[in-house]
């Protein structure tokens, strides 16, 4: 049990500041003029995080299914 807490706490710790710069990409959109290469990074920031995120959330192998 406790060999799949580890992760998902991790992916928690990581995603509260992953959440923030987010939230900074959003405030920039609404006041000042936007651009592609700004898209692409939160784009980027998006895929690339929330891809390793949920491969951290996933079951650790030989865990029960819950």
């Amino acid at each position: 049990m406790r060999r799949i807490e580890e992760p998902r706490m991790a992916a928690a710790l990581v995603a509260v500041p992953l959440l923030g710069i987010l939230a900074a990409y959003g405030y920039a959109l609404t006041t000042v003029k936007f651009t592609v290469s700004g898209l692409a990074a939160a784009a980027g920031l998006v895929g690339i995080a929330g891809t390793g995120l949920l491969y951290a959330w996933r079951a650790v192998t030989g865990a029960s299914d819950e």
